[in-house]
């Protein structure tokens, strides 16, 4: 996934702002799950971000697109672990992030394990 980087992203120094980077990430999580097909998967269910440990590497500015990349680190019945860099045009990092997701019942808004299926699902990318 790319985005390019738009002036209502930047703060008063002219790059983008911290707080931007983790809805960068959050879309490019939601677009693994929509291209992987597994958007039904998780219907029902919300994708709970529990801790994100972010780097800030470099910044991007104006005009810049940057690439996502991700990997599955961690699977068990309960979380989720994500490792999630932010690419900039020189190929250096804006950022690099580890997110901690819980699934979490959208009826009874409490955490649960992942469901076999998404698991069985997700578990091939973790071995990929």
């Amino acid at each position: 996934m790319n985005i390019r980087v738009r002036n209502y992203h930047l703060d008063g120094y002219g790059h983008v702002n911290n707080a931007r980077y983790l809805e960068f990430l959050e879309e490019a999580r939601w677009a693994f799950f929509e291209e992987h097909g597994l958007l039904s998967e998780i219907d029902g269910l919300m994708l709970v971000v529990v801790r994100t440990d972010i780097r800030y590497r470099r910044a991007a500015v104006d005009g810049d697109i940057l690439r996502f990349e991700g990997r599955l680190k961690e699977l068990t019945s309960r979380h989720i672990i994500l490792t999630q860099n932010i690419v900039l045009p020189s190929g250096k990092n804006a950022v690099e992030a580890e997110s901690t997701l819980m699934v979490v019942s959208a009826e009874s808004g409490r955490s649960i394990s992942i469901p076999e299926s998404l698991f069985t699902l997700l578990k091939q990318y973790a071995e990929a």
